[in-house]
């Protein structure tokens, strides 16, 4: 199965004979924060009693091995509502694959996808209950929110192919079981692709390191001020 660092989307697929392992680092550089999406609103994200962190575009970024495999059974794609925020705010859906909204919180919400507005079941997801769909059309891009809760956003990718990463904050990242090949690593931030793509060549067994380079110029921010 994949495995995501931060453990906020989980996907289960089948094991593969003469496969490899894809471990990885994103050299990512340190960003301004970015402002608030919404005006008058504070991002829920940190205790405000604690100090405050040094922005990472981690958490809006996942990595995709694109080749010849196509998903024959597409993992189911689960993702958590936290309350105010989910708990990843980009996520990737592999073409046919079921995505699952679980609310871990104790508040309801009404959420609909800007994009197609009967794409989720209508209704409130309740406190412990989950809302479903299945993403079909490659390419597409569906932004999912609350109409009465503006900051709350997340953005589901439809790609093709089963095999996806999530970095933690230092940009460490695994995709397990990949079928020997060779394949495109493409990188997702925000709202868009980024330009750069890099080569990897799996092995039957083993794992192959690859570490690419992220510029802060690519993630449309200017470098941290030292």
């Amino acid at each position: 199965m994949f495995r995501a660092f931060l453990a906020s989307v989980v996907l289960v697929v089948p094991l593969t004979a003469n496969a490899g392992n894809v471990i990885g680092k994103l050299e990512l550089p340190t960003v301004e924060r970015p402002a608030a999406p919404v005006k008058g609103f504070l991002d829920r994200v940190e205790n405000p009693l604690a100090p405050v962190k040094a922005f990472s575009p981690a958490n809006q970024i996942f990595v995709v091995l694109e080749g010849d495999e196509k998903p024959v059974s597409p993992p189911q794609v689960v993702i958590e509502l936290l309350g105010e925020s989910f708990s990843r705010r980009v996520a990737a859906a592999p073409a046919g694959a079921e995505v699952v909204i679980k609310n871990v919180s104790k508040t309801s919400r009404t959420l609909v996808a800007a994009e197609d507005p009967k794409l989720i079941p209508q209704g409130p997801i309740n406190p412990t209950g989950p809302k479903s769909f299945r993403a079909t059309d490659v390419g597409k891009v569906y932004t999912i929110g609350d109409k009465d809760a503006p900051h709350l956003k997340l953005k589901i990718v439809v790609v093709n192919t089963q095999y996806v990463a999530y970095p933690d904050e230092s940009g460490k990242f695994e995709v397990a079981n990949v079928p020997a090949g060779s394949y495109k690593l493409k990188i997702w931030y925000q709202d868009k692709w980024l330009a750069q793509e890099d080569t990897v060549n799996v092995p039957a067994k083993g794992k192959v390191d690859v570490k690419p380079q992220i510029q802060a110029a690519a993630l449309g921010a200017a470098p941290a001020k030292k």
